[in-house]
């Protein structure tokens, strides 16, 4: 019996040395689907990629230009446990398309705290904390990154043109990958109505902020307006002049067709200016 309780008291020991020893922020990695994929050069581990071109194999350093074509992150092959290689790929690397993995990271969008949304950076390849200007991110990290304990290293950030006007500190944290729409994305179609949205966007074919929209609708309100006013005023002062001179109908009938065109003209520049403000 004191035999039991000495094995229960010593393993209890253990569990706790074990909880004590392992961080509570400490981020489960892995999961998700790891390919090999070829690549033009050797790149290094917790790199974002993209797909190259047309080529459903072959991977390359992803780009801020290329936000939405983020793929995956290039992962350390001996922390797999199961690996889909083909060594006649050239210059091989494994992605991760999901899951939990290291990618670099830097501090252009500042400090990255644990559940922060990260994207690329400018520089490429590595990921930054996520504004409300990006458009997609790649997922979210599982730890912060100030740039003040342990780093890679620090580059330095150029303005188009060439001047330095920031410098940043490179890092290394997990982050857990879900390639997706910015959900911190300010939208400028905010209280705008579907409708609304929806007709805005079928002719600009693009996305159209409230004030374009509100603008359009005044200035086609008033387009509608001005044409029926003159469409109204030329008919009844044609009728009003055919009862006092019968005799006169054909001038009248001619008045009045030049009176109809003057109001189609006038709605037709409307709706030209309208179409103007938001494909513009």
């Amino acid at each position: 019996m004191r035999l039991s309780r000495t094995i229960l008291s010593l393993v209890a020991i253990v569990v706790a040395t074990v909880a004590l020893a392992s961080p509570l922020s400490a981020a489960n990695y892995g999961g998700g689907s790891v390919q090999g994929y070829a690549a033009d050069a050797p790149l290094d581990n917790g790199t974002i990629v993209q797909l190259t071109g047309k080529d459903s194999n072959r991977v390359k350093i992803a780009t801020q230009s290329d936000l939405q074509n983020m793929f995956g992150v290039t992962v350390d092959r001996s922390q797999l446990s199961v690996t889909l290689s083909n060594e006649g790929l050239e210059n091989e690397v494994f992605v991760a398309v999901s899951g939990t993995y290291n990618v670099l990271v830097s501090t252009q969008g500042g400090t990255i705290e644990a559940g922060d949304y990260v994207t690329l950076s400018s520089v490429n390849g590595i990921a930054m904390k996520a504004g409300t200007e990006e458009k997609t991110v790649f997922g979210r990290a599982a730890k912060s990154f100030d740039g003040k304990g342990v780093t890679l290293g620090t580059t330095t950030l150029k303005d188009t043109n060439g001047k330095t006007n920031q410098t940043v500190k490179l890092g290394l944290i997990p982050v857990t990958i879900d390639i997706r729409r910015n959900p911190n994305t300010i939208s400028t179609t905010a209280n705008l109505p579907d409708i609304l949205q929806r007709v805005g966007q079928a002719i600009a074919e693009k996305e159209v902020s409230p004030i374009r929209i509100y603008l359009s609708l005044a200035i086609t309100a008033v387009s509608l307006v001005a044409a029926i006013a003159v469409l109204y005023s030329g008919i009844r002062s044609g009728v009003i002049s055919i009862g006092r001179n019968p005799m006169s109908k054909k001038s009248i009938f001619r008045a009045l067709l030049e009176v109809i065109l003057t109001s189609v003209l006038i709605l037709i520049i409307g709706l030209f200016a309208v179409y103007l403000l938001l494909r513009l």
